[in-house]
């Protein structure tokens, strides 16, 4: 009986399991974006293309791409003087409505690591052999200051606000993209697996909805 008793208690203090490849992606670029020290309220599952804006503007003229460059990784958060209430409310009333762009940054990666990661992102943006799963924002797991909730239920709420929608992440066994939306900017991040672990490395150049 002690026996039984000691494998129960072993049985339920490892309960817990480690989190997979997905999990790790989508809470290292959790944990960026909560480094502003803000919170971050996001829908409790992760949805969409990471690599859509990517491959569209691939297709876009050479001049339109001109100053598009992956940079060292910053926490996206959109201007919070234009709300998409407000941008809704515009459109509505057939108004002129502002919205101040990302900006061109000037500190863009060397160019070896720019044809790596556009290398990459192209690659893995074919659907043959990518991998691409939605995954759940847990509590047990998501950085502190980050709040999942039911998309309707972030969608109702005014203390909701910028509201971040993350991508399904996108990788192979060594690098992975996710992109995120807050509002009316988005931007896409990389990152790279180290020692079993995915920490967030690049981000493309930011663009506005």
């Amino acid at each position: 009986m002690v026996g039984i008793a000691a494998t129960v208690l072993v049985g339920c203090g490892s309960s817990e399991r480690p989190l997979d490849d997905r999990e790790k992606i989508v809470r290292s670029v959790l944990g960026l974006l909560v480094s502003t020290g803000k919170p971050v309220c996001t829908d409790d599952q992760t949805a969409g293309d990471a690599l859509a804006e990517f491959r569209e503007m691939a297709l876009a003229p050479r001049a339109s791409r001109a100053d598009l460059r992956w940079h060292a990784p910053l926490p996206l958060r959109p201007d919070a003087r234009v709300t998409t209430q407000d941008i809704k409310r515009s459109e509505f009333n057939n108004e002129k409505l502002e919205i101040n762009e990302p900006g061109v940054r000037k500190d863009a990666l060397p160019g070896l690591e720019q044809l790596q990661l556009d290398g990459a992102a192209q690659r893995l943006g074919k659907s043959v052999g990518t991998i691409k799963e939605s995954v759940a924002v847990r509590r047990s797991w998501a950085p502190p200051g980050v709040v999942g909730r039911w998309w309707p239920l972030n969608r109702l709420r005014r203390d909701c606000w910028p509201r971040f929608e993350i991508s399904d992440p996108v990788r192979d066994r060594e690098l992975a993209f996710v992109s995120v939306r807050a509002e009316h900017w988005g931007t896409l991040y990389a990152l790279r697996q180290t020692s079993g672990e995915w920490r967030v490395t690049a981000e493309w150049s930011r663009w506005l909805y």
